[in-house]
């Protein structure tokens, strides 16, 4: 029996790459192969299903044919047996029962559910999406969000594909002119409801500001001339007082004067967002910049930006690009970003969580990732960032809220590769992250009820 990719290729209906990305795919996100090439706009659902039923040599069951089904046949199997063999009665015609079953080969499965309903049973195929979906629309098998996802996004497509096909029996101005009667009011237009607004972008612009230390004049950065400034500049987030004064512990008092101040500690690096091709790497942090103090100067600050601002001066220490991405109702969004990178390109990033990456699985549940990062295209659009190369070894980590995602951290460039990344101090940094933006939210929100 042919291969299912195989099979696709040789009817013409994907490419050889497209077969060998959703191959990508499916080594990274799981999942079946027909899955993969339907999340990448690969093949269309129809043809999927065209294709296993010739692969495997059995009918197929249609998206109509699971869309409404009778009661009295979805109560013939009983719930354990439909969700342990990933089966959905659909049809009942005299003594035979039509199934689709996602494994047509699953021979016990089959005498299983044949000697449960009692009936002659007729094996259809469906492929996993419409299956998982039909399962949880009568089975109460609650369906991974990833597939939730994916069949929300085709059948809002099939639904908008049938009612273009469909030929419209009324004009808008037809239908207006009765209501406008109705009002008195034959001046009105009846007139289509403006398109909602895209989410507003929150990519902070980070504001330049004067050095904290004094540096001579050939290393402090390239005088400003009065014209406007590119997007691209390299920019500065210097950290405030309080920051500091939490990070850097504070010099002993001398025991006489002296003519001249006693020489400030060194400064914290703030994170660059740099547009040159090679900048340099981030300063080194001193010896005293701890994750010990790092919990500490988090738990000072009641600013959701300044908790951005600490978690990569931290780390910034050992890793030559940082990222924080803050996370939306249906996409990841760029939030703030330190290192080797174009400015201008990462804050136009997001990602939507319709298409796999490392980021739909962190929303899945996945504790985290670390490894080279995979070859797709949410993973390319943000290296575009720097260059296009992919990293070899990021790492990236969740920050929940109550088991909700609300923020990514992402670090790749680690100083000894995959075995310079110390993962569970990056888990616990991931924590207290999360602790401190919970804590800034119910400051805004005391303050906003104070007021």
């Amino acid at each position: 029996m042919a291969k299912l990719g195989q099979l696709l290729v040789a009817r013409g209906w994907i490419t050889v790459q497209q077969l060998t990305r959703a191959l990508q795919n499916q080594s990274i996100v799981g999942g079946r192969l027909g899955t993969c090439l339907v999340e990448i706009d690969a093949l269309t659902e129809d043809l999927l299903l065209k294709g296993l039923s010739e692969q495997l040599g059995v009918p197929s069951a249609s998206i109509d044919d699971l869309r409404k089904i009778p009661e009295e046949v979805v109560a013939l199997l009983p719930d354990k047996l439909a969700r342990r063999c990933r089966a959905v009665p659909f049809r009942l015609e005299g003594s035979r029962l039509d199934l689709a079953l996602l494994e047509p080969r699953n021979l016990a499965c089959q005498d299983e559910i044949a000697f449960a309903t009692g009936k002659r049973v007729k094996i259809h195929i469906a492929h996993e999406m419409r299956i998982l979906e039909a399962l949880e629309k009568y089975y109460r098998e609650e369906s991974p969000s990833r597939f939730s996802l994916l069949v929300e996004r085709l059948n809002r497509a099939r639904y908008f594909w049938e009612k273009k096909e469909e030929e419209p029996t009324e004009s808008v101005s037809t239908l207006a002119a009765p209501l406008n009667d109705l009002f008195g009011n034959r001046h009105l237009k009846m007139q289509p409801p403006p398109p909602l607004p895209e989410p507003p972008r929150i990519v902070r612009p980070i504001p330049a500001a004067a050095p904290v230390s004094s540096a001579p004049a050939a290393s402090a950065a390239p005088a400003v001339s009065d014209t406007p400034r590119p997007a691209t500049r390299p920019l500065t987030i210097p950290l405030t007082e309080e920051e500091r004064a939490a990070l850097v512990p504070k010099a002993e008092p001398a025991s006489a004067p002296a003519p001249a101040p006693a020489p400030s500690p060194a400064p914290i690096p703030a994170p660059v967002l740099s547009s040159t091709a090679a900048p340099a790497r981030p300063e080194p942090l001193p010896d005293l910049f701890t994750f010990e103090q790092v919990e500490k100067a988090l738990e000072a600050t009641q600013d959701r930006e300044h908790v951005g601002r600490i978690v990569l001066s931290f780390l910034s220490k050992h890793h030559r690009r940082a990222a924080l991405f803050q996370v939306a109702r249906d996409k990841v969004i760029a939030w703030m970003a330190q290192g080797d990178l174009d400015l201008s390109r990462f804050e136009r990033y997001s990602a939507s969580f319709d298409q796999p990456s490392v980021f739909l699985n962190l929303r899945q549940g996945t504790s985290f990732y670390i490894g080279p990062m995979p070859p797709m295209p949410a993973h390319r659009q943000l290296a575009s960032s720097w260059g296009g190369e992919l990293p070899r070894d990021c790492v990236v980590l969740p920050v929940r809220m109550k088991d909700r995602l609300v923020s990514v951290i992402y670090a790749d460039g680690a100083e000894k590769g995959l075995s310079g990344i110390d993962l569970p101090q990056l888990q616990r940094l991931a924590a207290s992250t999360a602790a401190a933006l919970q804590r800034c939210i119910l400051h805004k929100k005391k303050g906003e009820a104070g007021a």
